[in-house]
């Protein structure tokens, strides 16, 4: 997960292609209807230019998350339940395995990993933002209403 310390905001964030991914399939997810959705569509709607709108929605169907009709009539439609996609699944689709450093992962190539103290606590908080991430759904991401509140980092109010 490519992930960067916004220095104005001071939050995790992800990249910008995984956010736009994300957009494009809420406004999927948001209509109930398996009617097909098109590039151009999602596009005017989002407010995300085409071409990146229909890289995404190849890449979401490549993973199993879309499943893609072709022809005059087709587009794309989520492959099952928005409630049961985590938004874990779109992350990984989206950037590969979550982890928030290259240590986070099980197997780690650092060059320190033999000296390193903090390869375990980065395993620990690396799990937690995965585990946050699989107990919301697309269904979730789709009822802005059900969000909880934003908590500030750090307990400081922003």
């Amino acid at each position: 997960m490519q992930i960067s310390l916004c220095k104005v905001c001071r939050v995790i964030r992800i990249n910008k292609l995984t956010d736009y991914g994300i957009v494009i399939a809420v406004r999927i997810a948001k209509e109930e209807s398996e009617r097909l959705h098109t590039a151009r569509e999602i596009a005017e709607d989002t407010h995300v230019p085409q071409p990146t709108v229909t890289r995404l929605l190849k890449q979401l169907a490549r993973s199993g998350i879309l499943t893609s009709t072709r022809g005059a009539a087709g587009g794309y439609s989520l492959a099952q339940p928005a409630e049961t996609i985590p938004v874990a699944r779109l992350v990984e689709a989206l950037e590969g395995p979550i982890a928030l450093t290259e240590c986070s992962n099980t197997v780690c190539s650092c060059a320190l990993e033999d000296y390193c103290a903090v390869e375990a606590p980065w395993q620990t908080v690396s799990l937690a933002v995965r585990n946050a991430l699989e107990t919301v759904t697309l269904a979730d991401m789709a009822q802005p209403s059900l969000a909880l509140p934003l908590v500030p980092l750090g307990g400081v109010q922003a």
